[in-house]
């Protein structure tokens, strides 16, 4: 029998236990800072950071009996304070630390009215300081650069036609600063300024749209059309050109009913070997991942933009039995990668977990993520909440 030289059979040695580590960290999980089952009743979906990641906030509830704000210190978990909500019933939506990190906003849904509301803990004083709503709509977006929560009251006239009013209140007393309302007929067609609307940005604090191209008397010619951004609480156009590249954009645009709520977006192509990704001037690029897209489950993309704007992060989901695995006659783990979308556009993955086959959502950081294993057969929460540290495993 032939015989590798040492060197032919060192190199083979080393070749195939790359291949073991690699196969072993493609099951690997991030390393696990804290996880908590509660004994009672269950967490919520929505979870959060402060800025600086030296909290995290999260909901415990049994939807009927009681709903807590739970706050815990990233340094040790320690829990820091335990804020208790008068109306168990209320559907938590949303939560976020105010730009101070000293205060909480719980955004929820009135489960029998549908209506959304707003209300502003206090975490030292473990107390509500004020509530706004309801309304139709509520969100957390930035205002002159600000951190504030819009309100949304929609009003629907006997011709079709809609009238949206819009409020925003500072996070840091829920005080109003800013008003504004904007009719929009049936025909989806601005009275003032004339345009013809496209889409509502976050908030339904601006809105864009196209506007009719000014007319050229020189060369007899009516100029194309121009998209426009109109800011309902300024009651002015803030950006107003014709896009140059007029399909991508368009092409853009269409996506955005899809992706409402966000400044900026991924969405899988039709194809479904592609993202597409999307700014907040429409212009139409992709990205590509690390990990080999047809490892992938193209429709588990989930994602999250924050307040501001300035972070978008999403998620994958490992096909099982993607392509691969059938050829190599087995089938992976399901596995969660995390990722965060930087300039360029530039992927840069923050961490993997399996998801033990359930469903579930998360909340990124820099130097975290939190993970919430979703109950089965439940629409809401799940029985175990883990911290994962970001870029370890």
């Amino acid at each position: 029998m032939f015989a590798l030289p040492n060197t032919a059979r060192l190199a083979s040695s080393v070749a195939l236990v790359a291949l073991v580590l690699s196969a072993a960290a493609a099951h690997a999980e991030s390393t696990r800072a804290w996880s908590f089952k509660p004994d009672k009743g269950f967490i919520g979906d929505p979870m959060a950071f402060d800025a600086g990641e030296t909290q995290f906030a999260y909901i415990h509830t049994d939807s009927a009996t009681f709903l807590n704000i739970i706050v815990r210190d990233t340094s040790g978990f320690k829990k820091t304070a335990e804020i208790k909500i008068h109306n168990p019933a209320a559907i938590p939506k949303q939560l976020a630390f105010t730009q101070n990190g000293k205060r909480l906003v719980f955004i929820w849904m009135d489960g029998y009215k549908g209506t959304r509301s707003a209300t502003l803990f206090d975490i030292a004083g473990k107390k509500a300081v004020k509530k706004i709503g309801p309304a139709d709509h509520v969100a957390l977006i930035p205002f002159k650069g600000r951190q504030v929560v819009t309100l949304t009251t929609t009003k629907t006239d006997k011709k079709g036609g809609n009238s949206f009013t819009v409020s925003a209140h500072r996070t840091t007393d829920f005080r109003k600063v800013a008003r504004g309302t904007t009719y929009v007929q049936a025909d989806l067609r601005l009275r003032k300024p004339k345009i013809r609307l496209l889409y509502w940005e976050p908030g339904h604090a601006s809105l864009v749209g196209m506007q009719k191209g000014k007319y050229d008397r020189k060369r007899d010619i009516r100029l194309p059309e121009r998209g426009t951004r109109y800011d309902v609480l300024l009651r002015k156009v803030t950006w107003s050109e014709e896009p140059k590249e007029v399909v991508a954009w368009t092409k853009a645009t269409t996506m955005r009913p899809n992706n409402k709520g966000q400044l900026r977006f991924l969405q899988v192509a039709d194809t479904l070997k592609t993202i597409h990704y999307v700014d907040r001037d429409n212009t139409l690029g992709s990205v590509k991942t690390p990990v080999k897209w047809r490892h992938y489950e193209p429709k588990s993309l989930v994602q999250v933009e924050s307040w501001d704007g300035k972070d978008l992060h999403f998620s994958l989901t490992i096909d099982p039995v993607n392509p691969d695995a059938v050829k190599r006659k087995k089938a992976d783990k399901e596995r969660c990668d995390l990722y965060r979308l930087d300039p360029g556009p530039k992927v840069t993955p923050l961490g993997q977990v399996l998801t033990r086959k359930r469903t579930f959502t998360w909340a990124a950081g820099k130097r975290f993520f939190s993970y919430l294993y979703k109950l089965r057969g439940f629409g809401r929460g799940g029985k175990e909440v883990a911290i994962f540290k970001v870029g370890t495993k």
